[in-house]
């Protein structure tokens, strides 16, 4: 019997920026009312060099867990052979022949009494000691949390009743989604949240597809979605949105029987990215994009380039915009939209020690002078209003209480949408404002980025997707 385991140039269109006062903490947002607070800031002409900004990668010891829950068995009827080529479909993100120990693993974590892991003869291999125990090993970031993994598995040594396949979303020990299968046939999907564990799918089903000894396993964690694959045969999917980010790996673990070794090789991971994660996924999915942008490569859209007082250049796959003074703002549109109703989302990121700052995006932009905006900042400060002939008109001034808002990393999603103003922080709803006069009826998107007493702010954004309400 099994027993699971607990555990988004500037444009600043050329010539504009402004001057801010300085924040005020609120303990709430105010109502939206129509005598709004005005603040006249002064259009600044705007010059380009790139900034680099290079994400870190994390190191975390894992740390085993006690299993304490007993799944059981359930036969399942497997799902149509579902063949891709993943090398021409989706962007190729890490390739891992296991030749040489080049760093990329926890090598070593795991020697001790309880499990082992070792790069040995082009093989990854994971050795579990004991029973009802599991061992896993995590890589460094690889920019975005939607992929697609694939590995070829082989039961090296030990009884086919154990369980082995991906890690992904990893935080820390404690948060992450695990998809696995046993070379007796079982497969599941689960996730191990604050410490609280919960099976997503299958209940521990088995299928004939799984071999008992070789099998090429596929996992892709894509927004919400979940959904595991052996030998082209899909398994189990569900949705689920606790872990929108986090870094992938591999696992092995035992159940009854200990001594159990699984060698991994030809571990491949790409870009998912049918759409960003969330709550606009079904507009996505529907082809209501109007557009969309991975920062891959310069597609003529942006103005790269030094700006007076800020930076905006692509950084290894990433938008990136440097506000070099202080009470400053820059902003940039496509030039390619012009809509009225539509959801924006993005990927926000920044250094976490420069948490003065504003970012987010534009909507129904006119010229410089004329358009709604939706901002936030890594403090927690939430700024929602328009620019109206020259003049700052905001509806949201002040500071957001849920603690949703992280001081590094944000998935953020916001809706201009009649005159209805919407921002969204990890799918949780963080401001709701209208705008009495309906000032503007439609134009082009883009983001703004703005500095306050500090003058050395870095915002860098990805995976930006606009898509139509209508």
């Amino acid at each position: 019997m099994k027993r699971i385991a607990v555990v988004f140039l500037v444009m600043m269109l050329a010539f504009t920026a402004c001057s801010m006062p300085k924040l005020v903490k609120v303990e709430d947002t105010p109502d939206p009312t129509a005598t709004a607070v005005v603040i006249a800031p002064e259009p600044t002409e705007v010059i380009p060099e790139p900034t680099e900004v290079i994400p870190e990668p994390t190191d975390v010891a894992p740390e085993p867990t006690e299993v304490v829950t007993v799944p059981t068995k359930e036969q399942a009827q497997p799902s149509a052979t579902e063949e891709v080529n993943l090398y021409e479909t989706y962007e190729l993100l890490m390739m891992e022949s296991f030749s040489e120990d080049d760093g990329t693993w926890n090598i070593g974590w795991w020697t001790d009494e309880a499990g082992q892991d070792i790069i040995e003869n082009g093989e990854y291999r994971m050795t579990v000691y004991e029973d009802n125990y599991m061992i896993w090993s995590e890589t460094f970031d690889l920019g975005t949390p939607n992929v697609i993994m694939q590995v070829e598995a082989q039961l090296y040594a030990g009884s086919d009743e154990n369980g082995h396949g991906f890690i992904c979303r990893y935080v820390d020990q404690d948060n992450f989604y695990y998809l696995m299968i046993g070379n007796d046939g079982w497969y599941s999907i689960d996730k191990y949240v604050d410490n609280v564990y919960e099976n997503l799918a299958s209940d521990y089903a088995s299928s004939d597809v799984i071999d008992p000894s070789r099998n090429l396993i596929r996992a892709e964690c894509n927004g919400s979605r979940l959904a595991l694959w052996s030998n082209d045969v899909l398994l189990a999917e569900v949705e689920d949105s606790s872990l929108p980010e986090g870094t992938v790996g591999l696992y092995a673990r035992t159940w009854d029987d200990k001594d159990i070794t699984i060698a991994f090789d030809n571990f491949d991971v790409f870009a998912a990215d049918l759409g960003p994660v969330g709550q606009f996924d079904d507009d996505i999915l529907a082809g209501n994009v109007l557009f969309s942008d991975d920062f891959e490569e310069d597609y003529g859209t942006w103005k790269f380039g030094t700006y007076n007082q800020s930076d905006l250049a692509l950084d290894y796959g990433w938008l990136s915009y440097t506000l070099k003074q202080a009470n400053w703002e820059s902003w940039d549109v496509t030039g390619q939209v012009n809509a009225d109703d539509v959801k924006m989302e993005a990927y926000f990121s920044n250094d976490a020690d420069q948490t003065e700052n504003i970012q987010g995006f534009i909507c129904r932009y006119q010229d410089d002078n004329n358009f709604y905006r939706i901002t936030f900042g890594n403090d927690g400060y939430v700024r929602i209003g328009k620019r109206l002939n020259g003049e700052w008109i905001f509806f949201v001034d002040g500071y957001d209480t849920s603690g949703v808002i992280d001081p590094d990393f944000n998935w953020v999603e916001a809706s201009c949408e009649g005159n209805t103003l919407r921002l969204w922080i990890y799918g949780e709803l963080i401001a709701e404002v209208t705008d009495p006069d309906s000032s503007f009826g439609s134009g082009d998107v883009g983001f703004v980025v703005g500095a306050f007493n500090d003058p050395a702010v870095v915002v860098s954004i990805d995976d930006f997707v606009v898509t139509s309400l209508n």
